[in-house]
């Protein structure tokens, strides 16, 4: 079970890997089998196609994003602005960081709607929204719907992050991102 498991993970960190580093459509499954020393046949055994493995990145890669930021409020004791600002440059951090290939846009956009995935974008805008109610629950912020605007931002952030400016270095973007949304919500900075 645990060969299985790294098994599972050493595909994984190849397809992350290839995908990250060439469009979709030329990353080839006997590749990532060849890279991950596994046999192409062992790895349909872990995913049905290469959208599935593809998928399974993502959503690996999501879940990650997700864990990092729920560690980052639970490991400080900040306001709602600097929780905010934390986790807005958080994300924007990954985002840029792990943007595949732009071409991708069209196959993020429509990931299948499991439970999984469900499970996660309701965590992630969970986690926004908690930090805005607790921000206007102390007064720090004004915004008449906290569930809209835990959208807006972590759409926000993956679009600036996708079609950055030329010029605009990322300590800019997660700057620029975190004051954006906190003036948006009455902060001033």
């Amino acid at each position: 079970m645990k060969e299985d498991k790294e098994k599972e993970q050493r595909i994984l960190d190849t397809a992350a890997e290839l995908f990250s580093r060439q469009p979709f459509h030329k990353v080839l499954l006997s590749d990532v089998a060849r890279v991950a020393a596994v046999g192409k046949g062992t790895l349909y055994l872990y995913f049905k196609s290469k959208d599935d493995l593809y998928f399974a990145v993502l959503l690996r890669e999501f879940s990650s994003l997700v864990a990092s930021m729920q560690r980052f409020l639970d490991e400080n004791d900040l306001t709602p602005d600097e929780e905010l600002a934390g986790v807005v440059g958080i994300l924007a951090r990954h985002v840029y960081a792990r943007s595949f290939n732009i071409e991708l846009i069209g196959y993020v956009v429509t990931c299948p709607v499991t439970e999984e995935w469900q499970r996660l974008r309701a965590s992630l805008w969970d986690l926004f929204e908690g930090i805005i109610q607790r921000g206007i629950d102390q007064g720090l912020f004004r915004d008449e719907s906290p569930a809209l605007t835990a959208r807006y931002i972590s759409g926000l952030v993956r679009a600036v992050c996708l079609f950055t400016p030329a010029g605009a270095d990322l300590d800019e973007l997660c700057r620029h991102a975190a004051t954006f949304v906190l003036r948006g919500l009455g902060v001033q900075r």
